[in-house]
Formats: C-alpha cells, sequence, structure tokens
C-alpha cells in the first residue's frame, strides 16, 4: 500500500512530499464523485426538554447531513451528521465545498487534506465529519475494520446509557437505571441543571442507591457555555466544587462540564481536589491547541473529544495519543449520530487509555433508533456489559437498504 513519506525541516517541522509513484499492479485511489444529501425531521421521541436550554421548545427530531464519496474504483464512502435543527441549505453548501477539494484527491492522504482543507475552512457549517467517509474508504480498500487498522488494543468498549431528559424524578431515574441495566449497560449518565444543589444532589443519591455499586454513574452539568455572571442555575466555581466535592464522596465517576469550557485554571484547581471523582469535557472544544491545554494544565482527567465538532477524526486520534501521554482517559462526545459513534468506537478499541463509549439511550425522549438513523437496527449492546467494534471494513455500519433508496443513496 501507499503511505505518505516525511521529511523534518530545521526545528522539526514536518515537510510533505509528493507520494511516490504507485507499484507495477497498483493503482492509487482517487475520489471521482461527491453526493450529499439532508434528511431532516428523523423522529427521536417525544417531549424531549434539554437541560441546556430547558426554557426551549421540546425536541422531538433530528436533522442529518449524509454525504458519499465515489472513488474511481468503485468504492464508497459514507459519513454523517446530525443536530436537533441543521440550518437550511447545509447539503449544498457541503455539497459544493466537498466537490470543489475532493474531486481527484486520493483519500489516502489525510494530513494533505487536514492541511488543506479542514484547517483552513471557515464555513458557517462544520465539515469536519466529510473524514470519516475518508477513513471509510481507506478501511474497505484495505479490507479491515479501522480499530484493526489503528492498533487493535481491544475489539470491544463498555458502552454507557447516556440520558438527555431533563424533567424526570429522582426515582424515575433511579428505575431506568435498573431497566438499562438488564438490558447490557454498565454505566449511566445522569444531568443536572436544578436551580437548588439539594435537588440535583438528590437525584444522584437516588440512581446510586438503586444501582447499589454495579454501575458507574456519571453526571453531566452541562456549563461549558456560561460565563461569569450569568444567572442561576449556571455554576460558579464554589458552587461547582461544592457540587464535584459532593459527587466524590457519593462515589459517582466522573462530573462532566463543570464550568466554562475554557476555564481551563479553575477546572484544574477542582481536578487537584478530588479523591476518585473524573473532571471530563472537551466536547465544545475546537482543535489541538485546546486539548494541549487542558493537559497540560490538568483541566480534565477524562477527555472528551468529538469527532465531529471538535476537529477531525485523525484530529481526536492525535487528541487522545496526547492524553495517554499524560495519563488521561479519552472517551469522545458521542459524534452527532450513529455513525460518529462507530467511529468513536473503532478509536476507543484501538486507544490503550480508552473510556466508556457514549451511546445515547433515553427511550421515550431520545432514542437509540432515531440518534442511529440509517441503521438496520440500533447498535447492540451485549447483556456482559459491552459493545463489539464491527467486523465489516471500514466504519463498518448495517445500513439500511430502503433508507438509502428513499434519499437517494447509494448502498455499498
Amino acid at each position: 500500500m501507499n503511505r505518505r513519506r516525511f521529511g523534518l525541516l530545521a526545528g522539526g517541522v514536518a515537510a510533505i512530499r509528493p507520494l511516490p509513484a504507485a507499484p507495477a499492479g497498483m493503482r492509487r485511489l482517487k475520489i471521482a464523485r461527491v453526493n450529499t444529501v439532508e434528511v431532516r425531521g428523523v423522529p427521536t421521541g417525544k417531549g424531549l426538554v434539554l437541560p441546556w436550554d430547558s426554557s426551549a421548545k421540546p425536541q422531538d427530531t433530528r436533522d442529518y447531513v449524509i454525504t458519499q464519496f465515489f472513488t474511481d474504483q468503485g468504492l464508497i464512502g459514507t459519513t454523517m451528521d446530525g443536530d436537533g435543527s441543521l440550518r437550511t441549505g447545509i447539503g449544498r453548501e457541503v455539497q459544493q465545498r466537498a466537490e470543489a477539494y475532493f474531486i481527484g484527491k486520493d483519500p489516502f492522504e489525510i494530513e494533505v487534506h487536514q492541511a488543506e482543507f479542514f484547517l483552513k475552512q471557515k464555513a458557517p457549517v462544520r465539515l469536519f465529519f466529510l473524514e470519516l467517509g475518508l477513513w471509510d474508504i481507506i478501511g474497505k480498500a484495505l479490507g479491515e475494520p479501522l480499530y484493526r487498522l489503528w492498533g487493535a488494543a481491544t475489539d470491544r468498549v463498555k458502552p454507557y446509557a447516556a440520558t438527555v431528559h431533563f424533567l424526570k424524578t429522582p426515582q424515575e431515574r433511579a428505575e431506568d437505571a435498573l431497566k438499562f441495566y438488564e438490558q447490557g449497560f454498565r454505566a449511566i449518565k445522569i444531568r443536572f441543571h436544578s436551580l437548588e444543589p439539594k435537588d440535583d444532589l438528590a437525584l444522584a443519591e437516588a440512581v446510586m442507591r438503586a444501582v447499589g455499586g454495579k454501575m458507574a454513574v456519571m453526571v453531566d452539568a452541562n456549563m461549558a457555555n456560561t460565563k461569569k455572571g450569568d444567572p442561576p442555575p449556571a455554576w460558579d466555581f464554589e458552587r461547582a466544587l461544592y457540587m464535584a466535592r459532593a459527587l466524590d464522596e457519593m462515589g459517582l465517576y466522573w462530573l462532566e462540564e463543570p464550568l466554562n469550557r475554557s476555564d481551563f485554571e479553575n477546572l484544574a484547581r477542582i481536578r487537584k481536589q478530588m479523591k476518585k471523582l473524573h473532571l471530563a469535557g472537551g466536547e465544545g472544544n475546537i482543535g489541538l491547541n485546546d486539548f494541549r491545554q487542558m493537559c497540560a494544565q490538568g483541566a480534565y482527567s477524562y477527555l472528551q473529544p468529538d469527532p465531529v465538532q471538535s476537529g477531525t477524526l485523525s484530529m481526536v486520534r492525535k487528541v487522545t495519543a496526547m492524553a495517554e501521554a499524560f495519563g488521561i482517559l479519552v472517551g469522545p462526545h458521542h459524534g452527532k449520530s450513529g455513525l460518529g459513534m462507530l467511529a468513536n468506537l473503532h478509536l476507543q478499541c484501538a486507544a490503550p487509555n480508552s473510556g466508556f463509549l457514549e451511546y445515547m439511550h433515553d427511550p421515550g425522549y431520545w432514542s437509540a433508533e432515531g440518534f442511529q438513523a440509517g441503521f438496520v437496527e440500533p447498535y447492540p449492546v451485549e447483556k456482559t456489559g459491552y459493545v463489539r467494534a464491527p467486523s465489516k471494513p471500514g466504519l463498518g455500519a448495517d445500513w439500511d437498504r430502503k433508507f438509502f433508496q428513499k434519499h437517494g443513496l447509494q448502498f455499498g
């Protein structure tokens, strides 16, 4: 197979050299065509109240943009992005930008595309998700699932049931946790956003009491966008420290985003005072520099970069390696779709410092079927508490033919 060669300039900066000629009998792949479609209004549940925006209209659906790359040798790479609501015309803009750059390009030249496309784009839409389609092609070209190309530290990861709906009682969430345990989950994430700290802590206490130590319990405070002076339920440093200490004493596994995503100094102050509780975050931070600062300043002990909104999948792999050097666990944010979750699964199976896999699961409010749009069925969680990596080449998604036909996508 062809690999890009690197030389070192003065000061240790890598210089990208042109690829050598392909060996006799082999042809480099080239992207010959791109197709992008919008899929809107996919049902995810009914009446979802988001903890970070509880005053907004309840959310019942998600929108997706799906791009397929077609190579000159018949391989197809499929990728997608999703959100509660994607702006009008996103498919057209993604299509235009992808066509303008990728036609005629070799999908294997990942670092070239990182430098020449992904790091140069100033588009009002996320484009990082496109790289997942390139990796899908690479895995298919080599006949291997991606985690095996990246190191195959394991073939399975423990998932956690990531709940989202805010307006559930402590008793209801405790009952949910026990149901999820029977379905194979050995961890659950709950959401805080009450005006009174005691109400949030009562929720954590109820779930911890119900699971009796047989499940890890995580808490997401969703405070990454808050700033000093914001009214309650926004947390200041004192409240964040108080809540972290209380959760640490209860034995919870992590507290996610207790302060603004750029407040590395105060996050590090809180982390230093924890006995066992991890501080987690990073889903909305963008680029290597933010994650370098997190690691260097000790802001988090568990990083959650997203392979669609934090940067490309390749960048998240670099963050994972950097975190390993600092003794930090990595469990990426969900990736905005079922396909993004699969990308995370491959990455985590290849990483020796992998944490839990985020598996969106809040039946009635945020269904796995709605989040994993386009799949034949939700990706299986084993009764033993694991999710296994796909065995098919590339990302290994088990796509639904009827879904593809309905939306003008090509199966392959």
